[in-house]
């Protein structure tokens, strides 16, 4: 009789601990909500991340090695309002500090100038190199609070929407299945990372350590022009931007940084653009799981500011191995319900 017990009983922990999930059987979600019914894209990532987490498939990743990487600009977030988020909260900034010389001021100008016609030509450059300028002495609660404010803003060119609410919803269905799989997500863009981290807050569910962009220079407020190198922080001092900008993190800059630092190969990638293409290939490129690489297309304009030549970017993104998402006949829905085109001025 007890032997009878004590075999009910192993046999009933066996079958709890087969029940139970572990971090290397995770949950499979599929991204639907959003997306149109023949999406192959949505078909793709489906596939994609069935595949990675079933222990039994010969494509599964083990959890720890699960890192997937975002650009934010035209991947997650709009930047047709009439340019990214960056550009846009810089001029506002700039235009409205007594503080900020005038040569800053100039390229706030170009700025709004330039609103929804052809992008001055090496705008990411004098925009990074003016944005150090115009931050200069700034700490970093103090851009936290320009940038929150900021994005309560309306974005330019739609209705019902705000600058700081302007995600994708199709590809932030696809960041939360990526989270509820335990993928290790990381931002990799070209804009200021401090900014990026007061603008995704309490949108996106990733540390600020998870922000990967372009840098500018610190100081603490106590060093002058001691190098940093021979100064040691003081109690009192605090740390605020220096006025300088160490180059645009786009192109096989993301590389380098991922390397830098992730540390390891990412097995899936998410761009918009050709500052995106080197990340993206370096994901899928000789890696030793299976890995994919996506690619948002602008190419709607009736809900969108996108264009035909964006869409004729498909064919050389494809051979390259990168799969295409069209924003036209992929998304069902692009951004929350109510928000359409506006006319602009």
């Amino acid at each position: 009789m007890k032997k009878s017990i004590i075999i009910l009983i192993v046999l009933s922990l066996l079958l709890l601990a087969g029940c139970t999930s572990t971090k290397e059987s995770t949950p499979v979600s599929s991204v639907s909500l959003y997306w149109t019914e023949d999406s192959e894209a949505a078909r793709s990532f489906n596939d994609y991340l069935k595949s990675v987490t079933d222990p039994g498939s010969p494509d599964f990743i083990p959890v720890a090695d699960r890192v997937a990487v975002f650009d934010l600009d035209g991947t997650l977030l709009c930047e047709t309002c009439p340019w990214c988020f960056e550009y846009m909260v810089f001029a506002d900034y700039a235009l409205s500090s007594p503080n900020v010389d005038e040569e800053t001021k100039k390229v706030a100008r170009e700025i709004i100038d330039s609103a929804w016609g052809e992008k001055p030509s090496g705008m990411s450059t004098r925009q990074a190199t003016a944005g150090a300028v115009a931050y200069k002495g700034m700490t970093m609660e103090e851009l936290r609070t320009v940038v929150r404010t900021f994005r309560e803003t309306p974005a330019d060119g739609f209705t019902n929407l705000k600058r700081g609410e302007a995600y994708y919803l199709p590809m932030l269905e696809v960041f939360s299945a990526l989270k509820e799989n335990d993928f290790d997500i990381y931002i990799v863009t070209a804009t200021e990372r401090n900014v990026v981290r007061f603008l995704i807050e309490d949108y996106l569910d990733i540390p600020y350590s998870h922000v990967i962009g372009t840098e500018y220079g610190y100081e603490a407020t106590g060093q002058k022009d001691t190098p940093d190198a021979d100064y040691t922080f003081k109690n009192g001092d605090r740390i605020v931007f220096d006025g300088n900008y160490y180059g645009e993190n786009a192109k096989t800059s993301k590389v380098d940084s991922i390397v830098r630092e992730i540390g390891k190969q990412p097995v899936l990638a998410f761009g918009n653009s050709s500052g995106d293409e080197a990340m993206e290939i370096y994901t899928i490129f000789d890696n030793k799981y299976r890995s994919a690489a996506f690619m948002i297309l602008a190419d709607d304009s009736t809900r969108e500011y996108g264009s035909e030549a964006n869409a004729k970017k498909r064919e050389s993104y494809e051979k390259k191995g990168i799969t295409v998402i069209s924003m036209k006949d992929d998304w069902k829905t692009i951004y929350k319900e109510n928000v359409s085109k506006a006319p602009v001025k």
